[in-house]
């Protein structure tokens, strides 16, 4: 019986291999899929996480932290905190002026571990850069047709406390604005990389969906 020659078993390895490279490339693990879905999973955890954070009642440097921000831009998303030597509170300053929770010198980031420092600790620091080609879009409607990144070069996303409740604001020309109208439902993150999307939407009671 005649056996393999070693150029017929090089042969079939490289149509296994070539099989094999093909597959992932269009199944759900590959790396474009991958690196979207971790992404997408790590914003709505930190999403969380400030907002579990907006819960507590802390001070910092004599000051009451009233809320925790995300703030975006077009190349990377990093968390901040908001705090206030006032004796007013926190849900009252976010009603009467909530442009007051962007973020502002003497900056305050914030830590995974819920340290607050003005210096960041790497990698404890609740940050992230986008890949070349991720894109993110933000809107406050569905599939985010009408991207507020375009109109605006930062977006915070605030969580302030007693009760968690959320604030949209953005930053156009140096001035921030309130971004959420009195009637709205969701907040979209839209996220692409390359040919895979994803998304994320939050409503006003904060609950969050990741598709």
């Amino acid at each position: 019986m005649k056996g393999f020659t070693l150029i017929e078993i090089a042969l079939v390895v490289l149509i296994t291999t070539l099989l094999t490279g093909f597959a992932f490339k269009f199944t759900s693990f590959s790396e474009d899929t991958l690196y979207l879905k971790n992404f997408i999973y790590k914003l709505g955890s930190n999403v969380n996480l400030i907002k579990d954070f907006s819960l507590s009642r802390r001070e910092i440097y004599g000051s009451k932290v009233c809320g925790y921000g995300i703030l975006f831009s077009n190349n990377n998303y990093l968390a901040y905190v908001f705090a206030t030597s006032s004796h007013v509170s926190c849900d009252l300053i976010a009603s009467t002026t909530p442009i007051v929770y962007a973020p502002s010198s003497p900056f305050l980031y914030l830590h995974t571990n819920g340290e607050i420092r003005t210096d960041p600790i790497s990698p404890l620091q609740i940050k992230d850069n986008f890949k070349t080609a991720l894109s993110l879009r933000i809107s406050l409607s569905n599939n985010c047709p009408d991207n507020l990144l375009n109109f605006y070069s930062q977006i915070a996303l605030v969580y302030y406390n007693p009760y968690g409740d959320l604030l949209l604001l953005g930053q156009s020309a140096g001035n921030w604005v309130n971004l959420l109208p009195p009637n709205w439902q969701n907040i979209y993150f839209c996220l692409q990389y390359k040919n895979e999307n994803r998304y994320l939407r939050l409503n006003r009671s904060g609950q969050m969906l990741i598709l």
